[in-house]
C-alpha cells in the first residue's frame, strides 16, 4: 500500500519526539512498531545503501488532516553510526535526526523540529523554539512573551496555524496567534509546510505551521513527570513549571494518552521609549540662535535665525519614557486522546487539546517627561546631521515640562481548546478518512491607567530636567527629573472633572504654588472569540506498476465566526473624595532597572498602589444614559474604538479538491510528485456599528446603526510539485502554488471614523470597506543532499508575488493630507512626527494645534515579490574516532529581499522581515550527558509604518542572542537538565532611519531553567 499523500509522512518525526536521554526501551516515549502483523513492512535499507530509487513510505497517513497515524519507524531511513562508533540516538541528536527523516520522506518543501528527548523544546516557548527552523523569524517586540514569527520573509498572520493538519481556532486579537499561549510540553513536533499540496489546508500564505500531537496507538505504555524553575535574572523573579503524562495500551486495538501541565509565568521586561521626536519652534530657535540658528530661515519669531546651514529646522526628543512591565499569571495546558483499531483496516481516533493562559495582573509602569509644551528647551550640544539629511540635538536642558507617572493594569487571557475526531479505512487500493472539527478560542485584553501627572501653567509647573539620548548608544543615557517627588496624589483645594470634551481626566481646582495636579483614569478593554467548526472528507485510489501512482479528492466546509468586543473609558463618576497620600508609592521599576545597562536614568519615579486605588475609586457613579464596561467604568462612545471593536465577522468556507500522484523513470531518475487544484468559495458576512449621530455627550449606544455588509468570493488554488532522486543521496524538489490569505478581522473598517478630540488629539481610522484576500503566486526550488547517515546539505530558493497586499497606510498624503476641511479638521500640515491641524485646542495652559493621529488598512495595488534562499547544514560525527564522535551541529542562514513599491510608491517592504538570519548549532552528547549551545542573529529589520507621517521607517537594529542546553542522565529513570537563554545579555534597539535616531530599547536579562524529569 501506497503512502496515503504520496510520501507525505509529516509525522516522521514523532518516532522520537518523546523518548528520554539513554533510558531504556521500556521507558522510552517512542511510538510503537504497529501490533497488527498486517500493517508491517519490510525495512528499508541504512541510509547509506539506499536505491537509487528507493520506495516511497508504506505507511497510510492522511492526506492533510490531522494525522493521527505515526509513521512506523521501519518507512524510515535506518540512520547507523559508523562501525565501531558507540553513539546513542537518543536527545540533541535524536531531535535534528528525526527532522532529517522527516524533511527527506515528505513530497513538499518542508522543515522542522521535535522534541529533544527531554519531552520538551528547550526553549522559552513555541516561537523561541520555531526560531531554529531556516526561515524562519522570532519577533521579540511582542511583550509577555507572545512570540509572533515570521515565516519565508512575511508576518506570522500569514501562515496558517493547524493542528495534526488541520485548522483550528486561534486566539487571536489584533496579530498573529500568541504562540506563547501555548505549553510546548503537549506537542511531539513542530512541522514547518513552506509548498502546501492542493490538500493542505489554505490560507497560509507563507507556509502552514503544523502543531503536532502524537496519536494514542502510536505511543509507549507508561507515563513521565517533569518538574521546573524558571528564573528570571531581571527582577529576581522564579517561576515553577510541572507536567505528567501517561500513556496506557489497553490491547492491541484500543489505548488512550493524557498530558497535563502547569507553568508560572513570572518575568520583567524593562524599556526606555524616545516616543516623540519635534522640532524646535522658531521661538525656541531664536532663544538658543547660537546654536540653532543657522538651521532655520530669519523671521519674526527669529530675527537671529540666518538659514546658512538649512531651513529645514532642527529635531529632538520632545517625550522620554520609562516603562516596565511585569508578568504575572498562570499557564495551564493539556491534550488527551483514545484511538481505536477495531481491525487491521479500521482506525477510529479522538484527540483533543486545552490552553488557558491567564495574567490578571501584569503591571506596566511608566515614567513620561513630555516637553513639546515646555517652557524652555535649551540645547547644550550641537545639532547632528543623519543620514537622510535631517539633523537632531540629543542633548538638552528642559524647564516645565509636562511630567505624568502612569500605572497600568493589563489583565490578559488567552484561552483556547479543540478536538478532533477522525475515522480511517484502508486497504491495498483504497483509504476514505473523514475528520470532524470543533475548536474555540478567546483573547481578553483589559488594561486600566490610573496617571497623576504635574502639568504646565502660565507661570511653569517648577520641573526641570536634563535629557541626553545617547545618540543609538542606549548606555550613554542620561535623564534627570527635579524635583523630587515629581508628581503628587493630593489635590489642596479639590478635584473637577474635565467634562464631555475631555473625559478621562480629573484636575486640581486652582494653581497652588506654579503646581497643578490632573488625574487620568482610563482604559481600553478588548474581547475577542473565535469558533471554528468544520467538517472534512478525503478518498483516495492507489495504482501499482503506473505512472498514475494513486488519485485523492476531498472536500471540507468551514464556519468560523470572529465576534469582537471593545471599549475605551472615562473618568467620569470615580470616587475622587478618597484620594489621599497613601495611592503613591515609588516605582517598582526603579529596582535594578535595565539591569543598569541603560546609563544614568531617573529614580524620580512613582507608581500607584493599584489595589488600594481601586478600592477607593470604585464603585463609579454611572454617566446619564450611558454604561458600565465589563470592569466597572463609564463607557466612551464618541471614541474610535466602540464602533471599530464592536462588530461579527462570519465566514463560511466550501471546498474541494483533486490531485493526482505520480512516478516515472527518466533515464535512471526517479521522478514523483503531486499535481492538483483547489477551489474555495467563501461568504463573508460582517455585522458592524456606523455612528449616526452624537447626543452631545460622550454618547450612547443608540449613536451607532448595525451594518452588514455581504460578500463572496471564489479562489482557485493550483499547486504542482515534483522530486527527482538524483541519487540515493541526493534529492531535487521544485514547487509551484499559488494560495491566498484572508484579512485579519479586525483590520475591516467599513467607516471612516472621526473621534471627539481627547487632550487636543483627534484619533482617525480611514475606512476600508472593500478589503479584499490577497494571493501569492510561488515559486520553490531545493537541492538537498543526505551525505552520509544523520547528516544533510540543502539550499532551497522560494519566490512569492504577492497582490492585493494589506498593509498599514503610511501615505502621508493619506494620513495627513493638507486639505481635511470634508473631516472637520482644517488643514493639516507635517511637524516632525505629528500630524497638526489649524484648529487650536485651547484646553491646554496655552494654545496649542490639534494633533490628527490617523490611521487605516489598505490593499496595496503595487505587486511585492520576496525572494529568499534557505542554506541549512546539519551534521552528526559519529564518524569521527573517540569522544569526537559525540559532537554534531548545524548552521543555517536565510536571506530574504522584498522588490516592488508599497501604497505609497516608495520602497516597498514588509514589518518584521530581516534580509539576514542565522543560527549556529553546537553540540556533545554521550549516552549520559548532553550539552548544546545555539546562537541565533538576525540583522535589522523595519517595523510596521502605522500612523508615520515623516515619511522614515522605524527599523530594529541587528541582534544576536546565544542559547544553551545541557542534560544528565541520574539513572534509567531520572534525568536533569539546565537551559540558559540570552546569555549575551543583548538588547533590542529600534530606530527611525538613523540609529543614532534612537526610538526604543528593550531589555529582557538572561532567563535560567532547571528541570527534573522522571518515568515510571
Amino acid at each position: 500500500m501506497r503512502n496515503a499523500n504520496g510520501g507525505r509522512s509529516i509525522l516522521a518525526v514523532l518516532m522520537g519526539a518523546t523518548m528520554l536521554t539513554a533510558l531504556p526501551a521500556a521507558a522510552q516515549q517512542t511510538p510503537a512498531t504497529p501490533a497488527d502483523p498486517a500493517a508491517a513492512t519490510p525495512a528499508p535499507a541504512p541510509a547509506d545503501t539506499v536505491p537509487a530509487n528507493p520506495a516511497t513510505p508504506t505507511v497510510a497517513t492522511p492526506a492533510n488532516p490531522d494525522q493521527t497515524t505515526a509513521a512506523d519507524p521501519r518507512s524510515l531511513p535506518e540512520e547507523s553510526a559508523a562501525p565501531g562508533a558507540d553513539i546513542v540516538i537518543t536527545g540533541f541528536r535524536q531531535s535534528y535526526t528525526d527532522a532529517i527523516r522527516s524533511k527527506r520522506n515528505e513530497v513538499a518543501i518542508t522543515d522542522g523540529i521535535s522534541s529533544d528527548g527531554l519531552g520538551r523544546f528547550p526553549d522559552l516557548n513555541v516561537g523561541e523554539a520555531l526560531q531554529r527552523v531556516p526561515g524562519v523569524q522570532i519577533n521579540r517586540e511582542a511583550e509577555g512573551r507572545n512570540a509572533t514569527i515570521n515565516l519565508r520573509g512575511l508576518p506570522g498572520e500569514y501562515a496558517r496555524l493547524t493542528l495534526n493538519g488541520v485548522a483550528f481556532a486561534e486566539p487571536i486579537l489584533t496579530e498573529a496567534a500568541p504562540l506563547g499561549a501555548f505549553n510546548a510540553d503537549i506537542f511531539s513536533a513542530i512541522i514547518v509546510d513552506k509548498s502546501p499540496l492542493a490538500s493542505a489546508q489554505s490560507g497560509g500564505l507563507s507556509g502552514n505551521v503544523d502543531l503536532q500531537i502524537a496519536p494514542a496507538l502510536s505511543r509507549k505504555e507508561g507515563g513521565f513527570a517533569k518538574l521546573a524553575m524558571e528564573y528570571n535574572q531581571l527582577g529576581d523573579k522564579f517561576a515553577p513549571a510541572a507536567t505528567v503524562g501517561y500513556n496506557h495500551i489497553f490491547s492491541e486495538k484500543f489505548a488512550v494518552f493524557g498530558v497535563a501541565t502547569y507553568k508560572r509565568e513570572n518575568f520583567r521586561r524593562d524599556t526606555v521609549q524616545f516616543n516623540t521626536y519635534s522640532a524646535f519652534t522658531a521661538a525656541q530657535a531664536q532663544a538658543n540662535a547660537g546654536t540653532l540658528g543657522s538651521y532655520y530661515a530669519r523671521s519674526t519669531a527669529c530675527p537671529s535665525c540666518t538659514g546658512t546651514t538649512t531651513t529645514n529646522g532642527v529635531l529632538y526628543n520632545s517625550q522620554l519614557r520609562q516603562y516596565s512591565r511585569d508578568n504575572d499569571g498562570n499557564l495551564y495546558t493539556g491534550a488527551a486522546g483514545a484511538e481505536w483499531k477495531p481491525d487491521s483496516n479500521t482506525r477510529i481516533g479522538l484527540t483533543g487539546f486545552y490552553t488557558d493562559r491567564k495574567l490578571p495582573k501584569t503591571m506596566q509602569y511608566f515614567s513620561i517627561v513630555d516637553n513639546n509644551a515646555a517652557s524652555f528647551v535649551t540645547p547644550r550640544t550641537g545639532p547632528v546631521q543623519l543620514d537622510d539629511g535631517r539633523y537632531v540635538v540629543t542633548d538638552y536642558d528642559f524647564t516645565n515640562p509636562d511630567t505624568r507617572m502612569s500605572t497600568r493594569r493589563l489583565s490578559l487571557r488567552q484561552k483556547a481548546w479543540g478536538v478532533n475526531l477522525k475515522g480511517e479505512w484502508s486497504d491495498d487500493n483504497w483509504r476514505l478518512t473523514s475528520v470532524l472539527t470543533a475548536s474555540r478560542a478567546n483573547n481578553r485584553s483589559e488594561e486600566t491607567s490610573i496617571d497623576f501627572d504635574r502639568i504646565q501653567t502660565a507661570a511653569g509647573n517648577g520641573v526641570s530636567g536634563s535629557i541626553r539620548t545617547g545618540a543609538g548608544e542606549i548606555g550613554d543615557l542620561f535623564y534627570s527629573l527635579a524635583p523630587t517627588p515629581a508628581v503628587s496624589s493630593l489635590s489642596p483645594t479639590g478635584w473637577f472633572w474635565g467634562g464631555v470634551a475631555d473625559p478621562t481626566q480629573f484636575y486640581d481646582s486652582t494653581v497652588v504654588a506654579n503646581r497643578r495636579q490632573r488625574l487620568q483614569v482610563t482604559g481600553t478593554q478588548s474581547y475577542a472569540q473565535n469558533d471554528l467548526l468544520a467538517y472534512q472528507w478525503d478518498a483516495e485510489r492507489s495504482f501499482e506498476n503506473s505512472v498514475l501512482t494513486g488519485i485523492q479528492v476531498g472536500f471540507r466546509f468551514e464556519h468560523n465566526k470572529y465576534v469582537s468586543e471593545g471599549y475605551r473609558t472615562q473618568a467620569f463618576g470615580i470616587k475622587t473624595q478618597n484620594i489621599d497620600a497613601s495611592f503613591l508609592e515609588a516605582s517598582p521599576g526603579i529596582d535594578g532597572f535595565f539591569g543598569g545597562k541603560a546609563g544614568t536614568t531617573s529614580t524620580n519615579w512613582q507608581s500607584t498602589r493599584f489595589d488600594y486605588a481601586l478600592d477607593k475609586l470604585l464603585p463609579v457613579t454611572l454617566y446619564p444614559g450611558g454604561a458600565l464596561s465589563p470592569l466597572g467604568f463609564n463607557i466612551r462612545y464618541n471614541d474610535n474604538a466602540y464602533s471599530l471593536f464592536n462588530f461579527s465577522n462570519q465566514t463560511d468556507i466550501a471546498a474541494g479538491y483533486a490531485q493526482a500522484k505520480y512516478e516515472v523513470t527518466i533515464a535512471g531518475i526517479r521522478i514523483r510528485g503531486n499535481g492538483g487544484l483547489r477551489y474555495e468559495q467563501a461568504r463573508n458576512s460582517i455585522d458592524a456599528l456606523n455612528r449616526i449621530s452624537l447626543t452631545g455627550t460622550v454618547g450612547s449606544p443608540a449613536d451607532f446603526r448595525e451594518t452588514n455588509y455581504t460578500r463572496t468570493y471564489g479562489k482557485l488554488l493550483p499547486s504542482f510539485i515534483a522530486v527527482a532522486d538524483i541519487s540515493d543521496k541526493l534529492l531535487v524538489r521544485g514547487a509551484a502554488y499559488k494560495t491566498y490569505v484572508r484579512p485579519q478581522p479586525r483590520q475591516f473598517t467599513p467607516a471612516t471614523i472621526v473621534g471627539n478630540p481627547v487632550n487636543g488629539v483627534y484619533s482617525v481610522t480611514l475606512g476600508n470597506p472593500d478589503l479584499k484576500p490577497y494571493d501569492s503566486t510561488s515559486l520553490d526550488l531545493s537541492v538537498e543532499w543526505y551525505n552520509r547517515p544523520n547528516g544533510i546539505i540543502s539550499l532551497a530558493g522560494f519566490q512569492k508575488r504577492i497582490t492585493g497586499l494589506i498593509a498599514s497606510i503610511n501615505d502621508p498624503r493619506r494620513l495627513c493630507p493638507s486639505n481635511a476641511t470634508t473631516l472637520g479638521l482644517g488643514t493639516l500640515t507635517v511637524n516632525g512626527d505629528l500630524c497638526q491641524s489649524s484648529l487650536i485646542y485651547t484646553g491646554g495652559p496655552v494654545p496649542t494645534p490639534f494633533i490628527v493621529a490617523a490611521s487605516g488598512f489598505v490593499n496595496q495595488e503595487n505587486t511585492v515579490t520576496v525572494r529568499g534562499l534557505e542554506f541549512n547544514l546539519q551534521q552528526s560525527l559519529d564518524f569521527l574516532p573517540g569522544f569526537l564522535s559525540h559532537f554534531g551541529g548545524g548552521f543555517n542562514y536565510a536571506f530574504t529581499d522584498i522588490s516592488g513599491r508599497g501604497a505609497n510608491g516608495q520602497q516597498a517592504t514588509l514589518p518584521g522581515v530581516s534580509k539576514h538570519n542565522a543560527n549556529v548549532i553546537g553540540y556533545y552528547e554521550t549516552g549520559d550527558y548532553g550539552l548544546r549551545l545555539v546562537y541565533n542573529v538576525r540583522s535589522k529589520y523595519d517595523l510596521a509604518a502605522a500612523g508615520t507621517v515623516t515619511g522614515a521607517a522605524r527599523s530594529v537594529r541587528a541582534r544576536g542572542q546565544i542559547d544553551l542546553s545541557a542534560s544528565y542522565n541520574i539513572n534509567e529513570r531520572i534525568s536533569l537538565s539546565f537551559d540558559a537563554y540570552n546569555m549575551t545579555n543583548a538588547t533590542r534597539i529600534e530606530y527611525e532611519n538613523d540609529e543614532r535616531l534612537i526610538r526604543r530599547a528593550d531589555y529582557d536579562g538572561r532567563t535560567f531553567t532547571a528541570t527534573v524529569r522522571t518515568t515510571f
